[in-house]
């Protein structure tokens, strides 16, 4: 049986931390990323664990060269086999990997999607930031605004599982172009949401004003107060001159907005909310009518407490 492998410094330190706040040898265990026996050894006597003389072969990586793999791999696309042919290392990519786990400084993440913002996109959202930073109860009055796709076969991106290898593979069935999707428009503030608002086709200025008048400017007070702000991004048909013409006739005051950011819009968390309740358990719908019928039911649900709870985020 192959020795244990011996506690770092920080991980001793950690447990003895650990071991005074009367946490078991299994929570430290966990925590640290180590076996129980492991722990319970170090506890026996920590004064004079690691002194006994080892045997065995040596390590096939010196902490030198673990470092070095650390840092190589640190936020990089890199592959293990790369790595070892980039440090011309004498080891599999079986090892790397073991390396990289067992460090707990590193994690195998799927890369967060965001818009290309150049200099001045940034500039604008630090401007924009600044002005609103000292907002506190102003965030109540705003209603949010935006435009959802949800696909027949489930959400974009939607193919990963936990797969138990004592059962047979699930099939995650597609069909050409998704097998269709609707396409929906919503709003919410501190004091309720909209109805939802299903869009057929290309939506124009025009049709975004009709859906404006339809799904908003009669329950605008009621999820904002009486002056309340209406938020919505920077697509054309958004800002269109007989969609702003509109807004000044309404007297509907608009949050500026700058560009490129649905990051700072909460209705993004929303979304992601609805989505899980649509698609819970890997459902797919067969028809438009099914995926309409489920996403207004899970709208529904949606509570007051997890709207005010975005709000306040």
């Amino acid at each position: 049986m192959p020795s244990e492998i011996q506690l770092t410094e920080s991980e001793r330190k950690l447990i003895l931390a650990l071991h005074k706040k009367n946490k078991s040898h299994r929570e430290i265990a966990t925590k640290i990323n180590r076996s129980k026996t492991v722990v319970t050894h170090f506890l026996k006597d920590p004064l004079k664990y690691g002194l006994r003389k080892r045997t065995g072969r040596r390590k096939k990586v010196d902490e030198r060269t673990k470092r070095l793999i650390i840092r190589t791999a640190s936020n990089k696309t890199i592959s293990c086999a790369n790595i070892v042919n980039d440090l011309c290392l004498k080891m599999s990519r079986w090892t790397i990997n073991r390396v990289i786990k067992r460090s707990n400084i590193l994690k195998k993440m799927k890369k967060k999607h965001s818009p290309a913002l150049t200099t001045a996109h940034k500039d604008l959202r630090l401007s924009w930031a600044k002005d609103h930073m000292i907002w506190n109860n102003e965030w109540h009055k705003v209603v949010w605004s935006d435009e959802k796709k949800f696909n027949l076969d489930g959400p974009d991106g939607f193919s990963y599982y936990w797969h138990d290898l004592r059962k047979e593979e699930e099939i995650f069935s597609t069909r050409p172009l998704g097998g269709g999707s609707v396409m929906i428009w919503a709003s919410f503030g501190w004091g309720g949401k909209s109805s939802i608002c299903f869009v057929d086709g290309r939506m124009n200025a025009k049709g975004y004003q009709e859906v404006l008048k339809k799904h908003l400017i009669d329950i605008g007070s009621c999820m904002g107060g009486s002056d309340w702000i209406f938020q919505q991004d920077n697509a054309p048909i958004h800002r269109a001159k007989v969609n702003l013409a509109w807004f000044k006739s309404k007297k509907i005051n608009v949050l500026p907005w700058p560009s490129l950011s649905p990051d700072l819009n909460p209705i993004e968390n929303l979304w992601g909310i609805l989505a899980r309740k649509v698609y819970a358990g890997g459902k797919q719908f067969r028809t438009k009518e099914q995926l309409k019928t489920t996403i207004i039911k899970s709208w529904e649900e949606i509570s007051i407490e997890q709207l005010r709870a975005l709000v306040e985020s």
